[in-house]
C-alpha cells in the first residue's frame, strides 16, 4: 500500500504496505529490543514477543510502543504492529492524547493495509481523521486503501485531492490519485499522474508498476514492457524476492496480449 511515516523520538519508519515496500530510519534500539531483533532474524517469534513484553513491562511509555512498533514493521511483522498498536491505543498507562492515539491509529491501519484487511484499516482511518481531519498523510492512505480494493472511487478521488492540495508535490501523493483514475478507466489521466510521480520518485517500483500497468491499458506496449521490466528489477534488488504482479503483467505485454480493465473489488 502506500509511502507511511511513524514519527517519533524512534526516528522514521517508512512503510509501503500492500506491496511490501519497507525501509526505517531509527535510532538505536535499547538492548532489550535488540533482543528481539536477534530472535526475529532466527525465525523466533515467540522469543522476540516474550523480550518486548518484558521491555513494554519496564517501560511502559508511548516512545517505548512506538520503537516496537517500528521493530515489528522493519521486520515485516505487520500482524504484531497492528496487534501492539491496538494494546498501546488500550494501554491506560500511557494517557495518550489525541495526537498520539491519531498516530497509533494510523500505524495499526497502514498495517492492516498491508495485510489486506482493508475493511479494519479504513475503520483505522476513520478514527484518524476524527482527531486530525486533515491530515494528507491519512487521507492519501485511505484513498489508496480504497483504489485497492476497487470500492468508493469518487470519495478516494477526493481524499487524494485534499492530501495533493496540502502536498503538491509528492510523488507518492501523485501516483495515489494516479492509481484512482487507473481504477476509474480514466487511463490518460492515469499517464499524465504516473509519468510525474516516476520522474520524482524513479527508484520506487510500485510507482513503476502502475505507470506501465496505465500504459498497457492505453495500448502503450513498449513503454509498459520497459516500466514493467524497471518495476521487477527494483522490487527484485530492494526485497530480494519476485514482484509477481509486475511479472504477470509483463508475461502478458511480451505476448501483445490486449488489457483489460480490472473488475475485482472488495466489499467494505
Amino acid at each position: 500500500m502506500r509511502l507511511v511515516r511513524y514519527v517519533g523520538l524512534v526516528g522514521t519508519v517508512l512503510l509501503l504496505a500492500g506491496c511490501g515496500r519497507v525501509s526505517t530510519v531509527r535510532s538505536t534500539l535499547p538492548p532489550s529490543l535488540q533482543q528481539a531483533e536477534q530472535h526475529l532474524r532466527r525465525g523466533d517469534i515467540a522469543a522476540a514477543k516474550q523480550a518486548v513484553d518484558s521491555h513494554l513491562q519496564k517501560s511502559p511509555t508511548f516512545d517505548s510502543y512506538l520503537q516496537v512498533l517500528a521493530l515489528w514493521s522493519s521486520n515485516n511483522q505487520y500482524e504484531l504492529s497492528a496487534e501492539y498498536a491496538q494494546r498501546a491505543l488500550n494501554d491506560g498507562r500511557l494517557k495518550l492524547n489525541s495526537i498520539e492515539e491519531a498516530q497509533l491509529w494510523q500505524i495499526r491501519g497502514d498495517s492492516l493495509g498491508y495485510l489486506k484487511r482493508y475493511d479494519e484499516a479504513a475503520q483505522c482511518y476513520e478514527q484518524v481523521l476524527k482527531r486530525t481531519p486533515n491530515n494528507p498523510l491519512t487521507l492519501n492512505n485511505y484513498a489508496y486503501l480504497l483504489a485497492e480494493a476497487n470500492i468508493r472511487l469518487d470519495e478516494a478521488e477526493a481524499m487524494a485531492n485534499r492530501a495533493l492540495a496540502a502536498e503538491p508535490n509528492n510523488p507518492v501523493y501523485l501516483d495515489t490519485l494516479g492509481w484512482i483514475y487507473y481504477r476509474q478507466g480514466r487511463y490518460q489521466q492515469a499517464v499524465q499522474l504516473l509519468e510525474q510521480a516516476v520522474q520524482d520518485a524513479p527508484q520506487e517500483p510500485e510507482l513503476r508498476y502502475h505507470l506501465g500497468m496505465a500504459y498497457w491499458m492505453r495500448g502503450r506496449l513498449p513503454e509498459a514492457r520497459v516500466e514493467l521490466r524497471k518495476a521487477a528489477n527494483l522490487w527484485r534488488i530492494q526485497k530480494g524476492k519476485p514482484y509477481e504482479e509486475a511479472l504477470k503483467a509483463l508475461e502478458q505485454v511480451e505476448k501483445g496480449i490486449k488489457a483489460e480493465p480490472q473488475r475485482e473489488r472488495v466489499d467494505l
